[in-house]
């Protein structure tokens, strides 16, 4: 008896997210799908990203370019289990003069975009297993996992 009482509860659950009142349905149209070609890497490199961006709705999204890149949140694992998390971003967000480049997906459409995440901030200094994802707006990307390596040990 109790595993149908589940079962509506998450469709319930599901079904309140959806009809949020005043959700951007915007954000509710965009799929953000983030990967990479290098899964390890040395401290001090970049990692290059893919974006692809979907526009699952009915109507045309528009996006400046500026916009993207722009938030990120990642993570970080020792071998031993310790670790943390941090925020930055990868492009300069207060550029007022890059602003009005934008990206228009209509309902259907898909933009993709390159990016290479520069690994120079200091929470990137040592190696170990971190995790990396992309904010839009209120829109959240995949996580990726990499790792990185001390490529010139002294």
């Amino acid at each position: 008896m109790l595993i149908p009482l589940v079962i509506v509860l998450a469709g319930t659950l599901v079904l309140s997210i959806k009809a949020t009142p005043g959700q951007d349905e915007r954000q509710s149209e965009l799929q953000m799908t983030v990967s990479t070609t290098a899964m390890m890497l040395c401290l001090g490199s970049s990692l290059p990203l893919e974006l692809k961006i979907a526009n699952e709705g009915n109507r045309e999204v528009k996006i400046d370019k500026v916009d993207l890149w722009n938030r990120f949140t990642y993570g970080f694992s020792r071998p031993d289990g310790s670790g943390g998390g941090g925020v930055g971003g990868g492009t300069a967000s207060g550029c007022s003069h890059c602003r009005g480049n934008y990206v228009v997906l209509k309902p259907s459409g898909h933009y993709e975009s390159s990016f290479k995440f520069l690994l120079v901030d200091p929470f990137f200094k040592e190696p170990g297993m971190y995790r990396i994802k992309m904010h839009y707006e209120q829109i959240s990307t995949n996580e990726l996992s990499f790792e990185l390596y001390d490529c010139n040990p002294k």
